[in-house]
């Protein structure tokens, strides 16, 4: 997390708007100089709006072609106004395209074909991929772009962005305040601004307005010329028309048409940069390949960017758990089936090897078939819908399911219980409880007030172990429980944790198990101790075993008789784990590291598991103000 104190303002690099301005800074505790974004409020409903960019920068870290955000922190002035400070990446200003084009206005040179070309497809790639994800830039020109030395384009300035939460019912189109340089606007948006006189809303699309002015910024850069009335709706086809045929003489056919489908004044059939995507990026024409090889393998970057990571050239996680029930299916086939069974009472699915494997390991998962997130200390809740089933290799995207009437606490602990009673929301700042089923809430009895708790179900009842108890600032060793049937909370007084902890992970073995992995204390810091408790004798006693690195706010999970994974979370010096260790009690009782997920970080929410075995692993998104990022894990080779 950062601080005000940690930096150190060196040079004031811009305002762009009133209440905007940019510095240079210097981070003391590492010494590295980033750009830091401060905006300023006049009230905390004003801040959290602002604090909007920050969180979309945060669901596309590491991506090559967007300007990366670090984080961000608030402050009061002395002025009794507010602060948002975002923590960016230092970017070398003379690569601006704004700069860069007027340099090269009416003097050039010209940019060459091949430089055009990777500047287009770098762009369209890079706007398709958060089209992807639901997310709308809204103010694309030259200033918010910079061109890096490979000629792709970097975007910058998300402070007009739009979380559309993917929702593909209508396409993208909505009735939306209008944003932009007037410049840079569709004809839609240029007409209700210049012409109606609405500066507020406008019923568009709001991908294909952002593929207008995407189509402006390179047609001026084409150009090197001004582009002023080309998106005016009385003659600016006509200036669109003459501009093209002016091009035509220095550039080819294959550039001419893009920009052509991109300026169509028609946005019913303007392609979305989705669309436009598949037509530019099959082309014969395009040649580009990247250091990303984007391109080349879009497929994988549309499977792997929804995560926010960057594509790996390692098999993703469904791939891996497809061939891996293909290889099942066979042996069943070979072993299993008789030779004078038909071909159609012989076949079993994924779906189907997975709930057998489930039924004879005795897992306790959360097979259901989608997840819902509910934001720190806000109303919003979401809902990430898997009934399309990763079998048809369709991407997950979160939606907007509603909003709850009060603020939930920020640092609950979640809780699946079972298809019947739902899921459980427990605790944070408050001493809350509770119940999410069928799209309502519902308030259980109240519970100790307290926060970083870790907690399972079993057979009826929730059992909580530790946390950590705000007013007195200490790690607490309590273990809870809550009668679900009775809707009354039980404190365990003869039931102790060995080590006060809080933030720790726990893990149900069988019906007379739980195991309680890791976590923090004030005095020993993240902790890799183990504790056991046995149900049925009601003790819990300390395992002479610990783990290969302390963890805290990770998770854990049964994936067969003997085996538990440990997996993300957060080591010492607050240092992010990708690493996923194996509990074998098969094996004397050790842990092994055994794999790496495609993205480490913090995991709160319940694992899913989906109807083929993979593991969804939810990571906190933006300290939970955003929807957590679905990592997919497949566990199946190593059960």
């Amino acid at each position: 997390m950062f601080r005000k104190q940690d930096f150190k303002k060196v040079d004031l690099l811009g305002s762009s708007k009133k209440n905007t301005k940019i510095f240079k800074a210097e981070h003391l505790p590492t010494g590295k100089f980033f750009a830091l974004k401060e905006v300023e409020a006049k009230t905390i409903e004003k801040l959290n709006e602002y604090k909007e960019e920050a969180v979309q920068l945060g669901k596309v870290r590491n991506h090559p072609n967007i300007n990366q955000t670090y984080g961000y922190y608030f402050y009061e002035t002395n002025y009794k106004t507010f602060r948002l400070a975002i923590v960016i990446e230092l970017i070398d200003d003379t690569t601006n395209l704004e700069k860069v084009y007027r340099k090269r206005h009416k003097k050039g040179p010209y940019w060459k074909e091949e430089e055009l070309e990777k500047m287009i497809v770098s762009l369209i790639s890079t706007l398709s991929y958060l089209q992807g994800i639901g997310i709308c830039h809204r103010d694309i020109k030259p200033s918010n772009l910079f061109i890096l030395k490979s000629c792709e384009i970097k975007v910058i300035d998300f402070g007009e962005s739009k979380d559309y939460y993917a929702d593909d019912e209508n396409g993208g189109e909505t009735d939306a305040t209008i944003r932009g340089t007037p410049q840079y606007l569709s004809p839609t948006l240029w007409q209700a601004y210049m012409v109606d006189k609405n500066s507020r809303h406008a019923t568009h699309n709001i991908y294909k307005s952002d593929v207008f002015s995407s189509g402006l910024v390179f047609l001026q850069l084409a150009l090197l010329d001004d582009i002023t009335g080309c998106n005016n709706p009385e003659d600016g086809e006509k200036a669109i028309d003459l501009c093209l045929k002016e091009l035509s003489k220095r550039y080819s056919n294959h550039i001419i048409e893009i920009l052509r489908m991109m300026l169509n004044f028609d946005e019913k059939e303007r392609p979305s940069f989705v669309e436009l995507a598949k037509q530019v990026f099959t082309s014969e024409d395009v040649s580009m390949q990247s250091k990303k090889e984007e391109i080349a393998t879009r497929e994988e970057v549309k499977e792997n960017f929804p995560s926010s990571t960057l594509p790996r050239k390692k098999r993703s996680s469904r791939e891996m758990v497809n061939s891996q029930n293909e290889s099942h299916h066979l042996k069943e086939d070979s072993n299993s089936f008789g030779g004078d069974m038909d071909e159609s009472s012989n076949f079993l699915s994924q779906s189907d090897l997975f709930k057998n494997y489930v039924e004879v390991n005795n897992l306790y998962v959360n097979s259901e078939p989608e997840m819902f997130w509910f934001e720190f200390g806000g109303q919003r809740i979401g809902k990430l819908d898997l009934k399309s089933g990763p079998e048809l290799e369709e991407p997950c995207t979160w939606k907007l399911l509603g909003k709850y009437k009060y603020e939930f606490s920020s640092h609950f602990t979640i809780v699946f219980t079972d298809e019947k009673h739902g899921m459980y929301i427990l605790g944070g700042r408050s001493n809350n409880c509770l119940n999410f089923k069928d799209k309502n809430v519902v308030c259980k009895a109240k519970m100790s007030e307290k926060t970083f708790f870790s907690a399972v179900y079993l057979n009826g009842l929730i059992y909580t172990f530790g946390g950590y108890d705000s007013y007195d600032k200490v790690q607490l060793n309590t273990c809870e429980y809550y009668n679900i049937e009775e809707n009354k909370w039980y404190s365990n007084d003869s039931v102790k944790l060995t080590t006060n902890r809080s933030q720790s992970s726990a893990c149900i073995l069988d019906d007379e198990t739980i195991f309680i992995f890791g976590g923090f204390n004030k005095e020993s810091g993240t902790l890799c101790s183990v504790e056991k408790f046995d149900v049925k004798t009601n003790k819990i006693t300390s395992m002479s075993l610990t783990m290969p690195n302390p963890l805290r706010r990770f998770s854990s999970i049964k994936i067969s008789t003997s085996k538990i994974l440990l997996i993300g979370g957060v080591e010492r010096m607050d240092k992010v784990s990708d690493a996923v260790y194996c509990f074998d009690l098969d094996t004397e009782y050790r842990i092994e590291k055994l794999d790496r997920i495609e993205r480490g970080g913090i995991v709160d929410y319940p694992i899913l598991v989906d109807s083929i075995g993979n593991l969804h692993l939810f990571l906190e998104n933006n300290y939970g103000t955003s929807p957590p990022f679905d990592v997919v894990y497949s566990f199946l080779e190593y059960s």
